[in-house]
C-alpha cells in the first residue's frame, strides 16, 4: 500500500512552488488585461478572464507553503520574519502601481499569508503571549468589515484603509489557512484510535514520513476547500455584497485541492538561488507586468 501512495504523491515543494508561481502571474497579468478592456465582449476581457480562474488554483497552494514552513521552519519567527520582508518589498511596488498607474491591479496575498501565519504562531505561545493572537484576528475583521461595507448599497468608499493594505482573502483565506494547519492534528485522530496514545502524540513532522498519514493530510485540506468555497457560494446567494471573492471565478480554487492530493511533502530541488528567486518573484513579477502592459497600452 504505501508504494502505491508513494506513486500517486509525484509532487515535492519545488513543484507546488512553480505551479503556484505560474498560475499567479497568469491570474496578474489576468488582471491587468482588465484595465484595457471596454466590455465584457472584448477578447481581452475572455482571455483575462481564462487567466484569473486559472490563477484561482494559486492561493490554496501558498497556504499549504505557509502551513508546511509553520510546522518544519527550525525557526517560526524567523520565517515569518522573511514573509514580513517580502511583504515590505511587495508592498513598494502595491504602491507604486496604486497611486501612479490603477487603484486596481489586484490583491496582495502576501498580507494573508503574514497575517494568518502569525496568528497560528501567537496562538501556539503559552501563558499571556496567546491572547497577542487577538491583534491579526482583529486585522482580518477589520478588512472583512471594510469590503462588505464598501460593496453595500451603502456606497461607501473607505480611503483611510487602501486596497493595497487589506487582505485579498480576508475571512476567506484565514479560514482556509487555519484549516489547512489543524488538518495535521485532525490527521492524527483519524488516523490512530483513542486507545493509542503512544502513537497519538508522535511528532507530527515525523508522521508526515509516513505516506498514509500524509494522503490523509492532503484530503482533509482538499475537503476543507470545497467547504470554504460551498461557504462563499452561500454567502453570495444571502447578499450580493457578500459577494467578497467572486465565487463563479473563486470556484476554480477547487481544482488545487486535486494538485494537494498529489503532494508528497517532500522538499525537492531546493537550491540557496532558487530560494531567494521564490522570495522575490512575487514583487519582480508584478513590476514586469506592469511595465509591460504599460508599453504596450500607455500608462
Amino acid at each position: 500500500m504505501d508504494s502505491k501512495l508513494e506513486k500517486a504523491q509525484k509532487l515535492s515543494s519545488f513543484w507546488i512552488k512553480i505551479i503556484a508561481f505560474a498560475t499567479m502571474a497568469l491570474d496578474h497579468i489576468g488582471v491587468f488585461m482588465w484595465q484595457y478592456v471596454t466590455s465584457q465582449s472584448d477578447a481581452l476581457y475572455i482571455v483575462g478572464f481564462i487567466f484569473r480562474c486559472i490563477g484561482r488554483l494559486s492561493f490554496p497552494l501558498f497556504i499549504l507553503l505557509l502551513v508546511e514552513g509553520l510546522i518544519h521552519s527550525k525557526s517560526v519567527g524567523r520565517y515569518l520574519l522573511r514573509l514580513g520582508l517580502l511583504l515590505s518589498l511587495v508592498l513598494a511596488v502595491q504602491i507604486v502601481l496604486y497611486y501612479f498607474i490603477d487603484p486596481d491591479v489586484g490583491v496582495n496575498p502576501f498580507i494573508d499569508l503574514v497575517i494568518s501565519g502569525t496568528f497560528i504562531y501567537l496562538l501556539t505561545k503559552r501563558n499571556w503571549k496567546k491572547y497577542l493572537a487577538l491583534l491579526p484576528l482583529a486585522f482580518v475583521i477589520l478588512s472583512t468589515t471594510v469590503d462588505i461595507l464598501e460593496r453595500s448599497s451603502l456606497n461607501l468608499v473607505i480611503f483611510w484603509f487602501p486596497a493595497y493594505l487589506r487582505m485579498g482573502y480576508s475571512l476567506f483565506g484565514f479560514l482556509m489557512s487555519l484549516a489547512f494547519y489543524y488538518a495535521y492534528d485532525l490527521g492524527k485522530k483519524v488516523m490512530f484510535s483513542a486507545n493509542s496514545k503512544d502513537e497519538y502524540v508522535a511528532e507530527t513532522k515525523e508522521l508526515l514520513k509516513v505516506p498514509q498519514y500524509r494522503s490523509l493530510v492532503n484530503i482533509i485540506m482538499a475537503i476543507a476547500l470545497f467547504f470554504l468555497n460551498v461557504l462563499i457560494w452561500f454567502l453570495t446567494y444571502l447578499s450580493p455584497s457578500l459577494d467578497l471573492y467572486y465565487a463563479d471565478i473563486q470556484t476554480w480554487s477547487l481544482i488545487a485541492g486535486l494538485i494537494i492530493i498529489l503532494y508528497n511533502g517532500k522538499r525537492g530541488y531546493d537550491k540557496k538561488w532558487f530560494r531567494y528567486a521564490s522570495y522575490a518573484f512575487f514583487p519582480a513579477h508584478i513590476a514586469l507586468i506592469a511595465v509591460i502592459f504599460a508599453l504596450i497600452f500607455g500608462i
